[in-house]
């Protein structure tokens, strides 16, 4: 009998991408500002705010899509039969990068719409500002877990209940550091405040995760 010894090099590679490409957002964008700094700086000194943003958004849901993937039971017919490049289908890490990208673009796009219909645009820039910082962290998180995933060989079993925790633990402070960050980033009045969690935080992550698992 052979054994098929199964490869992580596309993890590798997609470490060491992701970092270089944060390397390069730092000293072209953020003006060779170290990652502490940038945590701590306010949002008048900010450069290049929106594009770091998109940017730090497409790295997170690489990186999660790197650690997650391996979780998803069967990427759905529909998309494996109608989704076809060149003879390519959609893998899972494939099908989760791009509902990844698509959740981050039009959840983003009804945060500006809300946002904009109660008559507070200037808070979105400061929104903005700290969600790149919290998925910036979280992403650099994600990677030292995915090396120590796939290169020490944990059991996939636990794995999936620890990262189902990790997962609440870190939207239990995006929250929290939405609703009492100093800037202000979210509407004075609370209930635009659970206006705002509870149909643009809580509802698409449970739309997501019903569309993952379905």
């Amino acid at each position: 009998m052979i054994r098929v010894v199964e490869h992580h090099d596309w993890v590798i590679y997609c470490i060491i991408g992701i970092i270089l490409s944060y390397i390069i957002i730092f000293k072209t964008l953020h003006r060779d500002v170290t990652l502490i700094e940038f945590i701590l700086q306010p949002y008048e000194n900010s450069n290049n705010n929106t594009l770091s943003w998109v940017f730090t958004t497409i790295l997170f849901s690489v990186s999660f899509s790197v650690l997650f993937s391996q979780f998803i039971p069967i990427v759905p017919k529909f998309i494996t039969q109608n989704l076809v490049v060149a003879g390519i289908t959609f893998n899972k890490f494939g099908f989760v990068l791009v509902s990844m990208l698509l959740f981050h673009l039009i959840k983003n796009i009804f945060v500006y719409l809300f946002y904009g219909s109660i008559n507070q645009l200037e808070r979105f820039g400061r929104y903005s500002f700290v969600a790149q910082k919290y998925f910036m962290v979280y992403s650099l998180v994600i990677l030292v877990i995915s090396f120590l995933h796939y290169y020490l060989h944990f059991k996939t079993s636990n794995a999936f209940v620890y990262y189902s925790s990790l997962i609440f633990i870190a939207f239990t402070i995006k929250i929290l550091i939405y609703l009492f960050h100093p800037q202000q980033i979210l509407p004075r009045q609370w209930y635009y405040k659970f206006l705002y969690i509870c149909t643009l935080q809580i509802l698409p992550i449970l739309v997501l995760w019903k569309f993952w698992f379905l």
